[in-house]
């Protein structure tokens, strides 16, 4: 019964672990504006701003973005997300059949996919910056117009 017991301690323990390992680190939390002039699209073009706020919820975190794209319009979405790499939805998202999921690459960096109807199109790498200021992209993958894509963003805390 004993070593039941501590078996069992040993199993919550490292679950409980795993866990807190898979959190979003707290650098991310907060409002970040588009660095467009350390920014590139390519293809493009280049949105003329964008405005993104991750909240932190626990497991989870909410991120909004808000952009203003090239020719003026505007678009807004949000997701709740874990880094478990789960499908979650995007409210406001262009694509209803649009999922991104989310996975932890380290302390500093994760990954989110974009999947539509079940196939990836294109993948971005977050990474915070050491001094937590900044935090930079890297997308690849091909855009809604089945062009190949290679996007770099500067995104600066507020």
């Amino acid at each position: 019964m004993r070593h039941l017991l501590i078996t069992s301690l040993v199993v919550l323990l490292g679950a409980s672990t795993l866990s807190a390992a898979d959190k979003l680190n707290p650098g991310f939390v907060g409002t970040w504006k588009l660095n467009v002039a350390k920014s590139k699209a390519d293809p493009g073009p280049m949105p003329k701003g964008q405005t993104v706020t991750i909240a932190a919820n626990g497991d989870t975190f909410t991120t909004t973005v808000d952009t203003e794209n090239a020719d003026g319009t505007k678009a807004h979405s949000v997701r709740t997300a874990a880094l478990d790499g789960k499908d979650v939805s995007v409210q406001g998202g262009t694509n209803a059949n649009t999922k991104e999921r989310y996975t932890r690459l380290s302390d500093r960096a994760f990954k989110r996919d974009v999947v539509v109807d079940g196939k990836v199109t294109n993948s971005l790498r977050a990474t915070l910056s050491v001094d937590g200021k900044s935090f930079t992209t890297d997308t690849t993958g091909t855009n809604a117009q089945g062009q190949k894509l290679h996007n770099q963003g500067v995104m600066d805390k507020q």
